[in-house]
């Protein structure tokens, strides 16, 4: 009995470090074009919004084909797990197909946001840790001044995160908005990759991002909104027109000239 509890807990121990790493892998979909240029295609693990001049992004089955097997609307949100580098780029659907990168915008994420408010990151030279006391629950954002959290840790309720509260966070790079509040950035964190902590209310009850995002809605460019004044003109005044003698109503009768007597 004793060494079947030892087997037991052993064969329990090799499927939680197994499940662990698989959780670190990069994933590869099954496809027979990115089999065949693997080692040309890099990972991009991104999201993009169709945007295709024709009103829509063209999906092939693969970036050689001239068949659209798929025509996505503009404003669909797509999953982009790699680019494949020709003519542009093209990007791999998850087990659907292959997009031209000249048809997708990136929706704005964190590396957005890097890329936006990079120069601005401090980075100290000891690390910031979080302070929970007193705190019911701790959101993560994808960036700060997202729409909404991308996960909750709470004492309790649906999101309840085991072991509450959180081990110790620390923070190398800080981010302050323009509201003067204090982010911390966190790489990798139990699983969980790439966030955002607001460091000055972890809980989210003075952000307005606090609750869940809305539903996103179809997508249409933006246009720009009509004056509502009218400009004032730059071009010298007008003298006003002086107005015209008024017509006659009746024209008076024609009267043969007589020739003068000689």
């Amino acid at each position: 009995m004793k060494r079947f509890l030892i087997l037991l807990f052993s064969l329990f121990l090799m499927l939680s470090l197994g499940m662990t790493a698989l959780a670190d892998v990069i994933y590869e979909p099954e496809d027979d074009f990115f089999e065949k240029h693997r080692d040309e295609c890099y990972y991009e693990n991104r999201v993009y919004i169709a945007s295709g001049e024709a009103g829509f992004a063209a999906v092939k089955k693969n970036p050689t084909s001239d068949k659209t097997v798929e025509e996505l609307p503009n404003g669909e949100e797509v999953y982009v797990s790699y680019i494949w580098g020709l003519e542009g780029g093209w990007g791999l659907m998850d087990g659907t197909g292959w997009i031209s990168m000249k048809e997708l915008t990136v929706k704005y994420d964190s590396l957005s946001f890097e890329q936006e408010h990079g120069r601005e990151f401090l980075y100290p030279e000891e690390a910031e840790f979080l302070d929970l006391e007193g705190c019911s629950r701790v959101l993560l954002w994808e960036y700060p001044g997202d729409a909404g959290p991308s996960y909750t840790m709470s004492e309790a309720g649906e999101d309840a995160w085991w072991g509450w509260p959180p081990e110790e966070m620390s923070f190398n790079t800080i981010y302050e908005d323009a509201e003067g509040r204090r982010w911390g950035y966190v790489n990798y964190y139990y699983g969980i990759r790439d966030f955002w902590v607001c460091l000055s209310d972890p809980a989210g009850t003075s952000l307005a991002g606090a609750e869940p995002a809305a539903p996103p809605v179809e997508y249409a460019p933006t246009e720009p909104p009509a004056p509502t004044e009218e400009p004032a003109s730059t071009a010298s005044p007008t003298a006003a027109p002086v107005p015209a003698s008024p017509e006659p109503t009746e024209l008076p009768p024609l009267i043969d000239p007589v020739p003068p007597t000689p």
